[in-house]
């Protein structure tokens, strides 16, 4: 018979069960807390890793400008955005030309009164405006680089209208030789033995002298815009050029003949020398010895006229002066042919208006003395104004003198330039034989640099402006477009390329004169126009300047102290 329990023991068993069943349910709660505050820490601790990582990412898109080439600083027109990076190449392009332009002030006359020691935001002084209006240097650069940046738009979207807007594989090989030859010059690879020249990676070469967010990616797409922009400029004004009625352009060079005609003639030079005084000569000793000098130069150039009939005796004449200097040509250094009547009054003005002359015959001679009266020239006519037939040709050129001092190149040195000649034309043999692939190995390897940027191109010439060899060769009766040659002369190998025959020296210089001034009017008509309008965010530029403006005051201080440890000689 079981023992019935009283009230009070009945609670206490009540309250241990409810305290067991509660420190139950507390263990599993701890249970389920405990493993919570692990998920906790470990969502935690992925959150803060990701923050982290985030930060450095930013930090490493800031540095390398992947903010600044995606960020956009305006538009050009309604669809064609420009990053703050585009913005900050074309402004180093504007700084440096700026730059360019004021150390060559003093040849041009051109006082910019602009201070190289500073950079644009420090200037004291003031540029002007399109209206004369004084403006600030930094609004001055502004200007020019939005407007480098439409017309690098303009030009890049006209071409794609034309159907010019894909690159061709002479195009590609171009980028890409020249992204190598950077790539060289960034690791040092052609650096002398032994120098202490810094090597760089490619992005930090390209950082270090094209700017601050430049890096290869987009080196690569600037230049791939430039190279199709140019074609636009190259495709339009052939267009333009030949569009013209042949009527129109007889008309214009019958106006002024004498503007596009050429002569040839014989010219012999006879310098005066100016003297200085001797030890205890006074001055009037010394002007009277000065004139007696001169007029002595004068009696030979009278002698020298007076032996001369014509063309054979003015050679002989010249050949005998010069019987003593070995490498003397009298047919070279005496060549006055194909001269523009500019070309023969820059020599002396009463040359090219004597040589023009109607009244002047074959064979007629005539003393002149230059600009600067330090010379007296015997001329002989040898032909009256005339036309000539000119061509356009691309050459390679290697040297055989030395690029530095001008001396001639040792046998085996030379020897070599001619193995080079060959495989650079074998090298283009064996590609698409092109005019275009040509360009591109012209501006790799030849080292004449008046030629360089064109991809070796000479257009519009006429006989007697290149050497002997070079000029027989273009001129050849059976010369066609797209004939190849290596021709030796006297400043190398030449590897031969001809593009084409321009026609009449008057109507390819009229045609290229007139389409050039067509084209720049259309080029302003663009640039007014509301599709090529520039937009742009005022803060985000005047932020890319401030951090423009702060580098080239760091470059100006580190130049200013690597000429202060410079050694004084």
């Amino acid at each position: 018979m079981a023992i019935e329990k009283s009230k009070a023991e009945q609670y206490r068993d009540e309250r241990k069960a409810r305290i067991a069943e509660a420190a139950k349910k507390n263990a599993k709660d701890m249970q389920k807390k405990n493993a919570t505050k692990k998920v906790v820490k470990k969502v935690v601790a992925i959150v803060l890793a990701v923050a982290i990582v985030l930060g450095a990412v930013a930090v490493a898109l800031n540095y390398y400008g992947v903010w600044d080439r995606t960020l956009r600083a305006g538009y050009v027109g309604s669809e064609d955005k420009f990053s703050m990076a585009e913005y900050e190449y074309h402004y180093w392009v504007m700084y440096n030309t700026l730059l360019e332009k004021v150390s060559n002030q003093y040849s041009t006359g051109i006082n910019y009164n602009y201070d190289t020691n500073l950079p644009p935001d420090k200037q004291t002084s003031t540029a002007e405006d399109e209206k004369g209006n004084p403006i600030s240097w930094v609004e001055f650069i502004r200007k020019q680089t939005l407007d480098d940046i439409k017309r690098s738009n303009i030009q890049y979207n006209e071409a794609v209208k034309m159907g010019l807007g894909e690159l061709t594989a002479a195009d590609e090989k171009q980028i890409d030789e020249t992204v190598n030859r950077l790539r060289e010059q960034a690791s040092g690879a052609n650096a002398a033995e032994g120098s202490t020249q810094p090597k760089y990676t490619l992005n930090a070469y390209l950082r270090m002298n094209f700017g601050e967010y430049m890096n290869e990616r987009f080196l690569r797409k600037i230049m791939e815009k430039e190279i199709i922009a140019q074609k636009y400029l190259e495709a339009r004004l052939k267009e333009i050029a030949a569009s013209y009625d042949q009527k129109d352009i007889d008309a214009e060079y019958n106006k002024d003949k004498s503007s596009f005609d050429l002569v040839d003639f014989r010219l012999y030079a006879f310098s005066k020398t100016t003297l200085t005084a001797e030890t205890g000569e006074s001055k009037t000793a010394l002007e009277k010895r000065q004139k007696e000098a001169d007029e002595k130069v004068k009696k030979d150039a009278d002698a020298f006229l007076a032996a001369v009939t014509d063309e054979a005796t003015f050679l002989a004449k010249a050949k005998d002066l010069n019987k003593d200097n070995k490498e003397y040509d009298e047919d070279s250094a005496t060549n006055g042919s194909s001269t523009l009547k500019s070309e023969a009054t820059n020599i002396s003005k009463d040359l090219g208006e004597w040589a023009f002359n109607a009244d002047t015959k074959v064979n007629d001679k005539k003393i002149f003395t230059s600009a600067d009266g330090s010379k007296y020239y015997v001329a002989l006519l040898t032909a009256k104004p005339y036309q000539v037939e000119t061509v356009s040709v691309r050459h390679i050129l290697f040297s055989n003198s030395d690029a530095q001092t001008g001396e001639k190149l040792s046998a085996d040195e030379i020897a070599q330039k001619e193995k080079d000649a060959k495989a650079v034309l074998d090298e283009w043999s064996k590609g698409d034989k092109t005019e275009d692939s040509f360009a591109v190995l012209a501006t790799e390897h030849t080292e004449d640099t008046g030629s360089a940027q064109s991809g070796g191109l000479y257009a519009n010439v006429r006989p007697g402006r290149m050497v002997p060899e070079f000029d027989q060769w273009i001129f050849d009766k059976n010369r066609k477009a797209g004939d190849t040659e290596i021709v030796e002369t006297v400043y190398g190998y030449h590897v031969m390329y001809f593009v084409a025959n321009d026609g009449k020296y008057y109507d390819a210089t009229i045609r290229n004169s007139k389409a050039q001034i067509d084209l720049q009017a259309e080029l302003d008509e663009l640039f007014k126009s509301d599709d090529y309008k520039v937009t742009y965010g005022p803060r985000t530029v005047e932020y890319a300047e401030k951090k423009l403006n702060d580098r080239i005051a760091t470059i100006i201080a580190q130049q200013a102290a690597q000429q202060s440890y410079a050694p004084q000689y």
